[in-house]
């Protein structure tokens, strides 16, 4: 016998309900053991009647069940009867039992003196067996004083104080005054817990003095409360040393008052602190400084944000190493921000100068105020200024002394070009070293010294300043007078370079800033073709399409990106089209003509004849040429014709026609799904993106496109509303496991579907072509109650959906409910046998659920 949905089940006893539900649990028993194991909503009837006839089997079975949240309201009126047996089958398991475990240990309270609690397999053994933590939580307050030491010694560590404490008062409880002054000696009992279980212990009341405790949970110590002594004070003196040698992580960190800094520091110049301990004293506000300095020392990027910044932190570091300077950029940082470090103090003390200037944070007022006046001194003269970009890299003085020797070194550097200029970079990077701090300090300077200095940067300086600094109008008018426009091509250098910044480039018309822009910028489709065609942006820049540059080709050349190379299909060049037809395969004919059509557009017929007669292709190893014979037809024919190049257009527009879209997406529809999708990819590619939906609608309407087809259509978000039902039922249709997918012939509906073909059973539970048929509202649970086969399938489908009880689905629901007990009122009656019956013969019947309750109905008469 095939088993029974459980889903169809719990539906079935719900259905009968407490009138008629004891006789059918008993006709229908392992079906109803089935129920009572499994996950899904089971009627309270059934527990009751289970629970009033003390039936063992069935008691047993709803004891394994999951603690699913319809079920724990079951299993705790079971783990409260405190039965032996079912106590570990209760207990173990997966899945949230938490409360059903505590429930369990509360439940053995009833008959602690059973024996059976301590056999090999009972809840004690099972307990002490164990290390799960999830299993020995809740046995910290078990009332088994041999299971609660367990889990102290195993768990203990792993909760705080009062959870350790009311653990204490469970053994006294359960297991008298010498299982509790045993706990004293257990390594995982807080300190303070156990000298209050030795207390306890040695008190006329023990169960008065734990009581009579509170927890205070920011230290987790246990403390009495009323008149019993206060919590332990923090650790001073001797206790304070050891404690603070023995720290590993700042995270076992113990409350400090009244630190005894004189006597730390002279534990720390005898033997040094962990660094735990020097983190956690650093965070103290009146931490002394050589504390501060070794904790920092020791871990720099750990320091705590509540600790003192003495300027011995900035003093006594070597900040000639590279490896610190971001340590000393967060220092200087914080340190600025909260007044601990004057910036002219900074200047003038701190060395060497490249790390401090590297490391300020600029955007402080302090820090461009004091920056500016030593910048003003160095004067519109780019003597000086070359002078302390030479020195920088070397310079081990302050910053101060920087700037003074750059001014006194100003006639050794006079006349002199940029040290060891550089090009500008693709991709542009954020500016480091000594150009870094160069620019920076450039940017501080007044408007008219930056106009004065301009000429003499080199361009990487300039791309860094037109990338990542804003200059002004005029200074960026210089840059362009000194260098041309084509200086503009290093800003094309990134590919999060924004879209207006991309449009305004453009408006150049400049071959190299074009070839930038396309190399290395995030460029659309229409831009892409704009630059390959050498199309101008403003009609006043010259006569005739912008040249390519070299650099352009060579990287098409070695690109293998199609949407860099498809862009080509409209230059009407006969070196892109050589590239383009060598490096990637033209799929339509409409794209095929349009290379040839430009190409002759703008460099005659002799040139797409020598395309047709070329042999060899970049990048091409057969020696087939990449255009079809049918192409070479069309554009021979067109060559030997009078007036060729019209032949051609007009070649062309066919190509480009709906119909002739229409009937190459057809053609792609014959093969698999995936062929469809791409070759919708390459008509929007080669022909555009937009399809023609008013041709394709009618197109449609006259002879209905291939259901794969319509199926892919309908992903598109500008899919015509009248279009949609159609693309629907196609995915439906398409999406039948055992409808045949034909390309011509009838195209049956869901309920045609439906109605021929029975569902799978072995998905019964889960059908997706339902669901999907139902989400479009092509089929309504009515339709499924009428005509889904087999019986047993759509009755668990049926189960199922009633089960979720969608809200859109709320009045389909109560139709279909009220035919189900029309159905079976008319059948089956209150008659128990009528219903064995019809679950009897429900597994093997093929029809439908009305003709099974039908011939039911005939069986029993």
């Amino acid at each position: 016998m095939a088993p029974f949905d459980e889903s169809l089940l719990s539906a079935t006893f719900r259905l009968a309900g407490p009138a008629l539900g004891p006789d059918l649990m008993a006709r229908l028993r392992e079906e109803a053991m089935v129920l009572m194991a499994g996950r899904e909503p089971l009627p309270d009837y059934l527990v009751d009647t289970a629970l009033a006839t003390g039936d063992a089997e069935l008691i047993w079975a709803l004891a394994g069940c999951p603690p699913t949240a319809e079920r724990l309201p079951a299993l705790l009126r079971l783990a409260a009867l405190g039965y032996t047996a079912l106590g570990p089958r209760l207990y173990r398991g997966y899945g949230d039992r938490q409360e059903l475990r505590a429930a369990v240990l509360e439940g053995a309270k009833r008959n602690l003196d059973d024996p059976d609690w301590h056999e090999p397999d009972g809840l004690v053994e099972f307990l002490l067996n164990t290390s799960g933590v999830e299993e020995l939580l809740p046995a910290l307050r078990a009332p088994f004083p041999a299971v609660v030491r367990h889990a102290l010694k195993t768990v203990g560590h792993k909760v705080d104080a009062s959870e350790q404490l009311a653990a204490c008062r469970a053994v006294l409880a359960h297991g008298g005054v010498a299982e509790l002054a045993g706990l004293a000696g257990l390594d995982t009992l807080r300190p303070a817990v156990a000298e209050l279980v030795r207390r306890a212990a040695a008190a006329p009341d023990p169960a008065a003095v734990l009581e009579s405790a509170s927890v205070t949970e920011d230290d987790g110590t246990a403390a009495p409360s009323g008149p019993a002594p206060g919590a332990p004070p923090a650790p001073s003196g001797t206790e304070l040393v050891r404690r603070l040698r023995e720290m590993r992580w700042t995270r076992e960190g113990f409350p400090l008052d009244g630190v005894d800094w004189d006597l730390v520091l002279a534990e720390h110049r005898r033997e040094p602190l962990p660094s735990a301990a020097l983190l956690t004293l650093a965070a103290r506000r009146d931490c002394p400084d050589e504390i501060v300095l070794a904790a920092y020392k020791g871990s720099p990027r750990h320091l705590p944000a509540t600790s003192p910044l003495p300027w011995r932190l900035l003093a006594e570091s070597d900040w000639g190493d590279s490896y610190f300077r971001f340590d000393l950029s967060g220092l200087l940082r914080r340190g600025i921000r909260e007044g601990a470090y004057p910036v002219e103090r900074v200047l003038r003390e701190i060395r060497p100068a490249r790390a401090v200037l590297g490391s300020l944070p600029y955007e402080e007022a302090p820090v461009r105020e004091e920056l500016s006046g030593l910048v003003a001194g160095l004067g519109a003269d780019f003597a000086p200024w070359r002078a302390l970009y030479s020195l920088l890299p070397r310079f081990t003085g302050t910053s101060t002394e920087l700037f003074a020797a750059a001014r006194e070194q100003t006639a050794k550097h006079r006349g002199k070009a940029w040290p060891r200029p550089l090009a500008p970079e693709y991709p542009v990077s954020e500016p480091d070293g000594s150009r870094a701090v160069f620019l920076r300090l450039y940017d501080l300077a007044a408007e008219d010294v930056r106009l004065a200095l301009a000429e003499h940067l080199d361009q990487r300086s300039v791309q860094h300043l037109l990338v990542h600094y804003k200059p002004s109008a005029a200074l960026r008018d210089r840059f362009l007078a000194r260098h041309g426009v084509c200086v503009l091509a290093g800003i094309a250098s990134s590919w999060e370079l924004p879209a207006e910044t991309i449009a305004e480039l453009l408006l150049h018309d400049d071959p190299e800033i074009n070839a930038k822009l396309y190399i290395h910028t995030p460029l659309s489709p229409e831009q892409r073709r704009q630059i390959l065609a050498g199309r101008r942006s403003r009609p006043d820049s010259g006569e005739g399409p912008l040249p390519l540059t070299e650099e352009l080709f060579a990287e098409l050349r070695n690109s293998g990106r199609r949407h860099w190379l498809l862009p080509a299909l409209e230059a009407g060049d006969p070196r892109l089209a050589r590239i383009l037809l060598g490096k990637i395969k033209l799929h339509t004919l409409a794209g095929q003509l349009l290379l040839l059509v430009r190409v002759w557009e703008r460099h005659g017929a002799q040139e797409v004849r020598a395309l047709l007669d070329e042999t060899e292709f970049p990048e091409r190893r057969s020696k087939k040429h990449p255009l079809p014979a049918a192409t070479h037809k069309i554009v021979r024919s067109a060559l030997e014709a009078a007036d060729g190049l019209a032949e051609l257009r007009e070649r062309l527009a066919r190509a480009r026609s709906p119909q002739s879209q229409a009937e190459y997406l057809r053609t792609a529809a014959a093969g698999r799904r995936d062929q469809v999708t791409a070759a919708l990819e390459r008509l929007s590619e080669e022909t555009g993106p937009d399809l023609p939906w008013k041709e394709l609608t009618a197109e449609h309407h006259r002879d209905p496109l291939p259901d794969a087809l319509l199926v892919e259509l309908a992903k598109r978000d500008d899919l015509p509303e009248e279009l949609r039902p159609d693309c629907q039922a196609a995915e439906v249709r398409l999406e039948h496991r055992e409808h045949p997918h034909r390309l011509t012939g009838p195209r049956p509906t869901a309920l045609d579907l439906l109605r021929h073909y029975q569902l799978p059973a072995y998905v019964y539970g889960h059908q997706e072509w339902l669901n999907l048929a139902m989400s479009y509202g092509h089929l309504t649970l009515s339709d499924i109650l009428r005509e889904a086969r087999p019986a047993r399938v759509a009755a668990a489908y049926l189960a199922r959906r009633d089960q979720e009880a969608r809200e859109e689905e709320a009045e389909q629901l109560h139709g279909v409910r009220r035919e189900i007990v029309d159905l079976v009122a008319t059948h089956l009656g209150e008659d128990p046998e009528a219903w064995t019956v019809a679950m009897r013969l429900m597994p093997e019947f093929t029809g439908t659920l009305p003709e099974l309750l039908a011939t039911t109905a005939a069986v029993i008469s």
